[in-house]
């Protein structure tokens, strides 16, 4: 009965979870603009429809069905979501005007007529912020043209390299030129990181010889779509993670691999280490490739110490990003909260136990907040999130996981040396961030810890833990795994509407 042909069985699934999480999110929110939710109801009918269908038209070409769904959510997210409503998306617009007006290096200067410092922008951005949260039906910045007076903004995460910005400063640029109302600068902006983010996936997707299903599931979760669709880098970090484990797959299924191979994998991992630094990590993904898939010995040797140059770019930028990173709110923040990287590493240095403890409690009690937080959107003070949806995903990308059928048969070797790879980023990350947000001593090893940090993680657990039967009718289970997947990205959406609407 549930044939690909059969797609009219997949709409009536996706109707019917759809109209669950409409229902459930909905009614929590007392149904407050009905017109609008019934109108958002049925365009994302009407957008999972099409997707199914599209789907299994083009179920062979994944890397094109990749880029259609993500356009297709991604555009409906990035005009539903409201004014820089999303994490630090606030600061990430001011680097985007910025970086708008062909200034890469963004100089922390002197306020004209104070004594404070900070970034030079444009009078709309701060607009923006004094509506920070509010939908367009709730604000006159969508009528209002761009205003250029100058005013500055003391925070524009400058800690950030440049490029991350270029697809949002793009978007921002065009706003200007077109003589747009100022909050196409916002919705162009975030369009254009929204391309960039899908044109990635699209060749992470088409590179990869295995696992390109996965890749694709891993690519819509609700959070990256979110994230994609919006000003925040952090889109792009996740795409060039996913990318650079894409090319691990090349490699490990490739006999000979290129020196243009190697060095596009090389690239990525440094632009996404740059923006997370534990991603640099990625590099060590190198060592699970076959040794006979190298050229000759000088490549296998000359490709794992690449690996030194990676981390040496890396604490390279980490030492000035520091530097950077004071230069906001975040300065005065640290000094007041007694927060201090190399205090915080003399302290667990001086006390042992409490380090072992705090090194326990970040593979143990901070898992079940950081599964929560893969569905906690939008600033902390405008936050709305879905301990629903978290779970129902949890479990789903568990099964997922575990028992869609792999393309290749992974041996218990990288298995185990890829479980180990993934532990190193999960930890250097919560270890940063626990470094540079806890007090001197503090106990909370999830303060400053945001699940979108973990994305790319997702990709490792088919290759580690997959055991799936092959004999399953591949076909049926990927259009109601890809159906299931889409009703996660759409009850987000309705959630959206419920809260902000």
């Amino acid at each position: 009965m549930f044939k690909l042909e059969n797609k009219k069985y997949f709409i009536v699934i996706y109707a019917l979870l759809l109209s669950l999480f409409s229902a459930y999110f909905l009614y929590r929110a007392h149904f407050p603009n009905p017109d609008f939710e019934i109108a958002m109801f049925c365009i994302l009918l009407l957008a999972g429809i099409v997707s199914i269908i599209y789907y299994t038209k083009k179920n062979e070409e994944l890397h094109k069905v990749a880029f259609v769904l993500i356009m297709t959510f991604g555009i409906i997210s990035l005009f539903l979501t409201p004014i820089v409503d999303v994490s630090d998306e606030s600061e990430h617009f001011v680097r985007s005007e910025i970086v708008s007006t062909g200034e890469l290096s963004t100089d922390y200067v002197p306020i004209p007529n104070t004594t404070a410092y900070g970034y030079e922008t444009i009078n709309s951005v701060d607009i923006f912020f004094k509506n920070a949260g509010t939908n367009v039906f709730n604000t006159n910045v969508d009528d209002a043209k761009i205003d250029y007076s100058p005013t500055y903004i003391t925070f524009a995460f400058a800690q950030n390299p440049f490029y991350a910005y270029l697809a949002q400063g793009l978007g921002v640029f065009l706003a200007k030129c077109l003589d747009l109302n100022a909050i196409w600068m916002l919705w162009l902006g975030r369009f254009f990181n929204l391309l960039l983010y899908g044109a990635i996936i699209t060749l992470a997707i088409k590179k990869a010889p295995i696992l390109k299903f996965q890749l694709l599931v891993v690519s819509m979760l609700p959070l990256a779509i979110y994230q994609a669709a919006s000003i925040s880098c952090d889109g792009l970090f996740s795409a060039l993670a996913i990318l650079a484990f894409a090319y691990f797959l090349y490699f490990y299924k490739t006999p000979k691999i290129s020196w243009k191979d190697l060095t596009i994998f090389y690239i990525a991992i440094v632009l996404c280490g740059l923006l997370k630094s534990p991603y640099l990590a990625l590099s060590l993904l190198i060592f699970l490739v076959p040794n006979n898939h190298f050229i000759d010995k000088k490549q296998n040797i000359i490709s794992k110490l690449c690996i030194l140059l990676v981390l040496g770019i890396g604490l390279a930028w980490s030492s000035y990003a520091t530097t950077q990173l004071a230069n906001s709110w975040r300065g005065e923040f640290f000094a007041k909260n007694n927060v201090s990287a190399s205090g915080q590493i003399e302290y667990l240095l001086s006390n042992p136990l409490i380090a072992l403890q705090r090194l326990g409690e970040t593979y143990t009690t901070a898992l079940p907040t950081i599964v929560d937080r893969f569905f906690y959107f939008s600033n902390d003070v405008r936050d709305y999130s879905s301990t629903l949806l978290a779970g129902l995903y949890f479990i789903f990308i568990c099964l997922f996981s575990v028992f869609y059928p792999v393309d290749e048969k992974f041996e218990l070797k990288p298995r185990i040396k890829g479980f180990v790879i993934c532990a190193l980023i999960y930890g250097g990350v919560m270890a940063v961030q626990y470094l540079t947000w806890s007090p001197v001593g503090g106990d909370d090893v999830t303060r400053g810890v945001f699940s979108r940090y973990f994305m790319p993680l997702l990709i490792f657990l088919p290759f580690i833990f997959g055991i799936g039967n092959k004999k399953i009718d591949r076909k049926t289970l990927d259009v109601l795994v890809l159906t299931i997947a889409i009703s996660f990205v759409s009850g987000m959406l309705m959630l959206t509407t419920a809260v902000k609407y």
